[in-house]
């Protein structure tokens, strides 16, 4: 009797279908494990920018003077603009907007006094906009974000609220 060890054909094309079904699963997998996750990626860089750009902010708000009558010139009470601006520990003008420096394709938050003028935040794609809302001396602070997941862009905000101690009514 003579047997001949080995895969026929049609289980050697079997095999390989099977094998390529599970490779396809795996691929699938782990690419859109890694969208989800340049997605969070995304939002996690433009939460620390902002928390860390509202840190800066508030020191300087603790610490600002009385400059005229009142400690924070623009946005005017009860009004919402992109530039923020208040006299400082110094009595200099201190400014927070957000601004581009490459045609628009990255943004950052900058800080400027009569001295300097420095980025707070990373130049980041994803900065979309910046407001400060006002009423009294509470400051609304609201970045506007966007994140791309699945080809899809996303709106992302994050908002603080901010108190100035040296705020006078009235001024």
């Amino acid at each position: 009797m003579n047997v001949k060890k080995g895969f026929t054909l049609i289980e050697l094309v079997v095999a390989m279908a099977i094998f390529f079904i599970i490779i396809a699963v795996a691929f699938t997998s782990i690419s859109r494990f890694y969208l989800v996750r340049t997605f969070y990626d995304q939002q996690m860089d433009l939460q620390q920018n902002f928390l860390y750009a509202m840190d800066k902010l508030s020191d300087d708000l603790r610490q600002a003077t009385l400059g005229g009558a009142s400690t924070i010139k623009k946005p005017e009470d009860k009004a919402m603009e992109e530039t923020l601006e208040f006299y400082g520990s110094d009595g200099d003008l201190i400014t927070y907007d957000l601004e581009s420096k490459d045609g628009g394709k990255t943004s950052a938050i900058y800080r400027k006094d009569n001295v300097t003028t420095q980025p707070i935040t990373e130049d980041m794609h994803q900065l979309v906009k910046l407001y400060f809302i006002r009423q009294g001396g509470r400051i609304i602070a609201i970045i506007v974000g966007k994140a791309t997941y699945m080809g899809t862009t996303n709106t992302v905000s994050f908002t603080s609220l901010i108190y100035s101690r040296n705020y006078l009514p009235g001024g």
